[in-house]
């Protein structure tokens, strides 16, 4: 782990407000936003709105901490998953940085769906930052996205190819930001090839 990133007590972590997928399901976007939480639950602590089409679980909050804590050999993280059909709306998000003062928003997932959040952009930046997880590989570069990059203090490109992208559409604003290639990564614990002499997979027909 690099030292950047070492253990941190609770009381002295940073918050993260995380809007993307429910961090519980098994979508692309959840699978990797929890592979990330999980990898740095010593180090941030996390609160995530959990969109999904109609959340059978809306409203409540989950409480993750002590299966973060036997997962990973901590004693004091910190996690809570607050699932929501959709991905929020600007009352909620109000209420939400009210009640758990983060430090940063972090979003995962295509801008169209925050299109609202970045309407109050303005309002949110006053006292924390906007952190964008993104990937975006096709050309033409997407100029329609220029004015959501430009909403944001960080831009994280899950490829290279990404990261000159967000710089192109940006053009002279790239110099305003903070922009970096963070590639995704998985556990090789979990995500591994079998070995057919110890391991089977039952499958119920």
């Amino acid at each position: 782990m690099k030292k950047e990133f070492g253990y941190v007590k609770k009381e002295d972590r940073k918050k993260i407000l995380l809007l993307c997928d429910d961090i519980r399901l098994h979508s692309g976007v959840a699978t990797m936003a929890r592979e990330m939480v999980v990898g740095t639950s010593h180090h941030f602590n996390w609160f995530n709105i959990g969109g999904a089409i109609k959340h059978p679980e809306e409203g409540k909050v989950f409480d993750l901490s002590q299966s973060i804590n036997d997962k990973v050999g901590i004693e004091d993280a910190d996690v809570k998953v607050l699932p929501s059909s959709g991905y929020g709306n600007a009352e909620l998000i109000r209420k939400i940085i009210k009640q758990e003062k983060p430090d940063a928003i972090l979003l995962f997932t295509d801008p169209r769906y925050w299109v609202w959040l970045f309407e109050m952009e303005r309002e949110i930046r006053q006292t924390m930052p906007i952190l964008y997880l993104n990937i975006w590989d096709d050309y033409p570069a997407p100029l329609y996205n220029k004015a959501y990059y430009e909403a944001c203090d960080l831009l994280m490109g899950i490829s290279k190819q990404t990261v000159e992208i967000n710089k192109m559409v940006l053009g002279e604003a790239a110099t305003d930001k903070v922009i970096r290639y963070v590639p995704h990564g998985i556990n090789e614990d979990t995500f591994r090839p079998l070995d057919e002499d110890k391991e089977s997979i039952q499958v119920k027909r």
